[in-house]
């Protein structure tokens, strides 16, 4: 997927007439996983929901100030939060895939017959077909905000005067959080990492790789490594966790050399973890976020990496 080509998406959807709208529950448990439930609506007047669609289109499309001129990249997500970025990932990465699955199943199999006034909806799901490059392909639209809400301090005229409405409403915004499309999940803005309850699924792969870590017999106390690496924004950057990286630290001298590129403290052969600041560069070694200045050879910080020919690595 291209910026182009996420631009092309966006401006097939009005060409699609047959559009429905869920309100979406989200269910997050720490034991049982995240429960997904979702709730048909049907909005009148005819066409009411195709025209909300084409202001989605004109949000994200409009000439140099559509939304989307404003991204300078979709790239794989990596547990970076930099900002303009789409992310992506594909149906079977093991952070969204059992959540992927239930969310699928939800939408396809909605309830009719609840309140949706009292559902306690947090987001909700547009979904229809676009036709790109002579084929149809479903698609998904989601907003990641409660669409129900109470008015307050609102007026309807009626007969010469103005009369309180304290109802609840449907409230829909045209601002889209994340797309599925042909069994892969783009998201526009980070508020995508709550639909599929993604801090549970990071804090957990940074636990296994804790475990590896441990294995390795690189740091002088590992009790203080953990608790700094397991904790803060450290967990979600284990998500591109570099295994080529640690086996390559278990050889001393590696280490060694490493140390002294980044100016990390040592005690004897180990990295000495008792030192403040050393388990953050650590993982950020071990992470793809310290690399090597290809200009100086200086060391340096990145928010994430991918690979490219010009682009030269630290081990």
């Amino acid at each position: 997927m291209t910026l182009e080509k996420m631009k092309a998406v966006f401006a097939a959807l009005p060409n699609c007439t047959a559009w429905s709208l869920q309100l979406l529950k989200i269910n997050a448990f720490k034991q049982s996983g995240t429960s997904y439930t979702g709730r048909d609506i049907t909005l009148s007047p005819e066409g009411a929901l195709t025209s909300f669609v084409a202001e989605i289109t004109n949000r994200y499309t409009n000439g140099s100030i559509g939304v989307l001129n404003s991204y300078h990249d979709i790239t794989e997500y990596n547990g970076s939060t930099v900002d303009r970025v789409i992310y992506w990932l594909n149906k079977t990465n093991e952070l969204i895939s059992s959540e992927y699955d239930a969310l699928i199943t939800a939408i396809a199999n909605p309830d009719r017959e609840l309140d949706p006034l009292a559902f306690k909806a947090r987001a909700y799901v547009l979904r229809g077909i676009v036709h790109l490059d002579g084929e149809e392909k479903p698609i998904k639209l989601i907003s990641m905000q409660n669409p129900v809400t109470a008015l307050k301090h609102k007026f309807l005229r009626a007969n010469g005067t103005f009369t309180e409405i304290t109802d609840k409403v449907i409230s829909l915004r045209t601002s889209i959080d994340v797309i599925i499309m042909e069994d892969t999940v783009y998201m526009l803005t980070l508020a995508g990492e709550n639909l599929f309850n993604m801090e549970h699924a990071y804090k957990a792969a940074c636990a296994g790789k804790l475990n590896e870590i441990e294995q390795c017999n690189i740091v002088t106390d590992f009790a203080a490594f953990s608790s700094i690496a397991g904790s803060g924004h450290n967990p979600r950057k284990f998500v591109s966790f570099n295994d080529a990286h640690l086996q390559k630290l278990k050889n001393s001298r590696s280490r060694a050399k490493m140390a002294k590129k980044f100016n990390i403290p040592m005690d004897g052969e180990l990295f000495d973890t008792t030192q403040p600041g050393a388990t953050d560069k650590i993982v950020k070694l071990l992470c793809d976020r310290g690399m090597v200045d290809p200009f100086d050879d200086n060391p340096m910080e990145v928010a994430g990496s991918k690979k490219a020919k010009c682009q030269k690595y630290f081990l």
